[in-house]
């Protein structure tokens, strides 16, 4: 399964980085510097033994250097700080609730583009009324790993820009687990 922007290499890459085959159709959205996958791009929808299902965390980090810190971040008790941050700060959450809602719509016509027909009403309330990592309280923090990916692919999550701010872009002339999996040399 090739798309316009992968190669067979890049999908096998990328699916290891993964550590799965992926139930639904992917793109590789973003790269870390050294030309390995960084964040993939699935389909919001799936069809799966005929039936279609909602699929609310569709974008996700694949780069296993950023992964792990990001569970180090999650360790330390980050989910939480971040869970508070957004009660108490009301630009931070102002801001974040703007992206959120922003990340829901761009996947809500995602989803619509892949969806031939009108979307069933609860695969549209699903992906419209959940956050980004598939929750549906936008005033607590599920998972950072996905405030992050969406970050590094669209930007506007405060989340995962602090996080990205902590943990910094994989430089390019080390190698962060990327490049023995078939990243560039």
């Amino acid at each position: 399964m090739t798309n316009n922007n992968m190669n067979n290499k890049d999908y096998q890459v990328a699916v290891s980085l993964l550590g799965r085959e992926p139930r639904t159709p992917f793109i590789i959205k973003t790269r870390c510097p050294n030309g390995t996958p960084q964040t993939l791009l699935a389909d919001p929808v799936f069809l799966e033994e005929n039936l279609w299902k909602p699929f609310p965390s569709f974008i996700w980090l694949v780069c296993p250097r950023m992964k792990a810190l990001t569970a180090d971040l999650e360790q330390q008790g980050f989910v939480k700080y971040y869970s508070q941050k957004i009660r108490d700060d009301e630009a931070f959450r102002n801001e974040f609730l703007k992206g959120q809602r922003e990340i829901a719509d761009y996947r809500l016509k995602f989803a619509q583009s892949k969806f031939a027909g009108s979307l069933p009403e609860h695969i549209f309330e699903i992906l419209k009324n959940t956050s980004v990592a598939g929750s549906r309280d936008y005033h607590g923090v599920k998972c950072l790993h996905a405030h992050l990916a969406h970050y590094l692919a669209f930007g506007n999550n405060p989340i995962g820009k602090e996080v990205f701010e902590k943990i910094g872009q994989c430089p390019n002339e080390i190698n962060c687990g990327c490049k023995s999996l078939g990243g560039q040399e």
